[in-house]
């Protein structure tokens, strides 16, 4: 019998042992009331018929009853004119608390005794761990289409992979890695799946452990593209975290955790997670109004220990980290209106480049000494230098292998303002988004100080002559954004419609961790996002976007993109 069959018995004999209970316990009252004298008798055949008690064992029941309730009914004397039956059936119309007892108690062991012989429902059926364990997850189907317009610049350096599979030799006859900026893809299927448990851990501790999917390891999306001659798909571990919560007030965690900050995807991409430490602070002011706060320490790479280095001693590390301090406020207006408003400061240590020491690559050198400082990972947008000081060849001084990476030429301390204001309009929600980012280490003069140069720039010029006048790049982005309806759909035929514009100039954020779906991610972009959902039932919901997005300085390059998307949570 399957534990699903078990239980519905179990419960059935439970349903039916109460039924007993409440029937006899009720006896004497309708003995005294409304009779039923059938009542007593009929349960206990149908304890027979359902084989809990034998036919000898009712037999004796009923005898017992039918003397105990001789001895304690009152003789009743018919009238006159009425004659008494001399035959018929006998009715039993009080059953002593003994024999009610009897019944309950060997009803109690039948059914225990065969639930702890079938397993019904065993409290040690299971280990009691799995108790404090929650799981939940998600899954997408998405079909995309990219569309490239016919105007825009070509060829474009992809500078992201070439630091991925570079260095690439400048003086190569062999054309680097190049953006695609022509050519429509249409119909590109793609999938999300994630799994998350989250685990009770006493009072004050929970742990959190997510899977999942993604073309590779990149930080700001676990989308897979289907297709690949039918292969399998990659898993990864999304998230690792430990959460203590010693008061309502205060919570720290640490391990690889889902964003601690109020913030959009102009900045973090919605699928980015956190590597390092966080604590948040909510104290409320009475029941409509608290404030709120976090602050983190976030590791971005770490120099290997083992990284060579022309210098005695070696030199100091450069590990890149983001440290990070955001405070707020949150009030509920009344009932159907919320404000939530947030100031921070990101500042990202050591994720500029830095020129290397001579580097003699003719001599067989295959490494310079600032090769680290490239970035971890990129998208597009950011202002970029090429790192190597590369020492000409002098057998070949004009002809001469120059194998480069390329570095950030700024550094990246963000200044943040994201406010948030929930109302219903005609009983319809509504939400009004806005956000400003400014990069507060941002100086143009930068670009072309003695550790760059002209010379060394490799992007956001115009489409003419490589010149200082031609440089254009900028410290500011920001974000409004609409949506009418519910902003997530969580029951059948709950819907919205979102409409927003986004503004963010090559070097106001870091391009390597926001939204990669508008303009394909990354920075130097501008335009607007038109999107729709739809909700089926409780856990599945359709949605509709248009990403419509240009360059703001330099080459043309304009991009839409359409999603189509079928969504499921559980």
């Amino acid at each position: 019998m399957t534990m699903h069959k078990a239980l519905q018995r179990s419960l059935r004999f439970g349903v039916l042992s109460v039924a007993i209970g409440l029937a006899l316990g009720a006896a004497p009252v309708m003995a005294q009331t409304s009779p039923s004298p059938n009542a007593t008798i009929n349960l206990v055949r149908l304890l027979v018929k359902r084989g809990v008690l034998t036919q000898a064992d009712a037999d004796g029941l009923i005898a017992q009853a039918n003397a105990e309730a001789a001895q304690a009914a009152p003789v009743a004397v018919p009238p006159a004119d009425q004659a008494v039956a001399a035959t018929g059936p006998v009715h039993v119309q009080y059953v002593p608390q003994v024999v009610r007892n009897q019944i309950r108690d060997e009803v109690k062991q039948e059914v225990m005794a065969q639930a702890r012989t079938e397993h019904w429902a065993q409290p040690d059926a299971l280990p009691g761990w799995l108790d404090r364990i929650a799981w939940s997850g998600d899954m997408r189907f998405r079909d995309q289409f990219n569309y490239f317009d016919k105007g825009n610049a070509s060829p474009v350096v992809d500078f992201a992979a070439l630091n991925r599979k570079g260095p690439y030799d400048l003086n190569s006859l062999v054309p680097p890695p190049l953006l695609n900026t022509l050519e429509n893809r249409t119909n590109s299927l793609r999938i999300r799946a994630r799994l998350k448990a989250e685990i009770t851990l006493g009072d004050t501790v929970t742990a959190g452990i997510g899977l999942g999917s993604g073309d590779d390891n990149d930080p700001v999306s676990t989308t897979q593209t289907l297709g690949g001659g039918f292969t399998k798909k990659n898993l990864w571990l999304d998230q690792a975290y430990l959460t203590w919560k010693p008061a309502d007030w205060f919570a720290i965690t640490g391990g690889r955790m889902p964003n601690p900050f109020m913030s959009s995807n102009l900045l973090f991409a919605d699928d980015l997670n956190f590597d390092g430490l966080a604590s948040k602070f909510n104290v409320p002011f009475g029941d409509d109004f608290s404030a709120f706060a976090t602050a983190g320490m976030f590791p971005i790479e770490y120099q290997a220990d083992d990284f060579p280095t022309t210098q005695s001693p070696k030199d100091s590390s450069r590990d890149k980290w983001l440290t990070a301090a955001q405070v707020g406020v949150n009030w509920k207006i009344d009932e159907d209106t919320q404000w939530k408003t947030a100031l921070a400061y990101y500042r990202f240590n050591d994720l500029r480049g830095q020129l290397s020491a001579p580097c003699a690559i003719y001599q067989g050198a295959d490494f310079c000494s600032t090769d680290n400082t490239r970035p971890a990972f990129m998208q597009k947008g950011n202002s970029l230098f090429l790192l190597r000081d590369i020492i000409p060849d002098p057998s070949s001084p004009s002809a001469y292998a120059q194998p480069q990476f390329v570095g950030l030429v700024y550094d990246y301390h963000l200044a943040d303002a994201i406010t948030q204001l929930d109302m219903h309009v005609a009983g319809t929600p509504l939400r009004l988004e806005a956000e400003y980012v400014r990069n507060m280490a941002y100086h143009s003069a930068d670009a072309f100080g003695p550790n760059i140069g002209l010379n060394r720039l490799v992007n956001n010029f115009g489409s003419g002559d490589v010149t200082a006048d031609s440089y254009k790049s900028g410290p500011v982005g920001w974000m409004l954004r609409t949506t009418l309806g519910h902003p997530q759909p969580t029951e059948a035929n709950d819907w919205n419609v979102v409409f927003g514009y986004k503004y963010l100039q090559p070097d106001a954020v870091v391009d390597g961790l926001n939204d990669p779906d508008f303009h394909l991610g990354g920075t130097n972009a501008k335009g607007f996002v038109l999107s729709g959902s739809f909700g089926l039932n409780k856990y599945t919901w359709l949605s509709a976007r248009y990403f419509n997005a240009k360059q703001v300085y330099g080459p043309p390059l304009s991009i839409d993109v359409i999603q189509l998307e079928m969504n499921a949570r559980f």
